[in-house]
């Protein structure tokens, strides 16, 4: 676990909420498959210590995560990524939504780093081509 969440940083200058940063690591964990179907996520504990965070500003990422279907929680067990088939699926009209909302997220924080929206684009299709 502690070789998972060694390189997650949080910015607290960058405009984007600290609870927002946890959850992007966590969903970019899940989808290159660092975190597998049941696997246990880090627990409120550790990461609030690790990241130098308010441990309800964890606590209220996992809520979110839980939300959208992309982790479960056990009282008293902890958090564990949900298996594929117990994921929101969202509907074309939802979806358009969510890209368009990761999409101004994204350029957002892109631009307070200086990053071109064209040079996402070239990365992405070189991803893309590499999956």
């Amino acid at each position: 676990m502690d070789a998972l969440i060694k390189d997650w940083t949080v910015e607290f200058h960058s405009g984007i909420p600290v609870y927002r940063q946890i959850m992007n690591h966590v969903a970019e964990a899940i989808a290159r498959g660092a975190l597998a179907e049941g696997a246990q996520l880090p627990t409120i504990r550790m990461l609030h210590q690790a990241l130098k965070v308010n441990p309800n500003t964890v606590a209220k990422a996992y809520r979110e995560l839980e939300h959208m279907g992309l982790i479960s929680s056990q009282r008293g067990s902890g958090s564990f990524v949900a298996p594929a088939q117990e994921r929101a699926v969202l509907s074309t009209k939802e979806k358009k939504a969510r890209i368009n909302a990761l999409f101004a997220r994204m350029t957002a924080e892109a631009k307070a780093y200086g990053i071109q929206v064209e040079e996402i684009v070239t990365h992405i299709s070189r991803r893309k081509s590499h999956a």
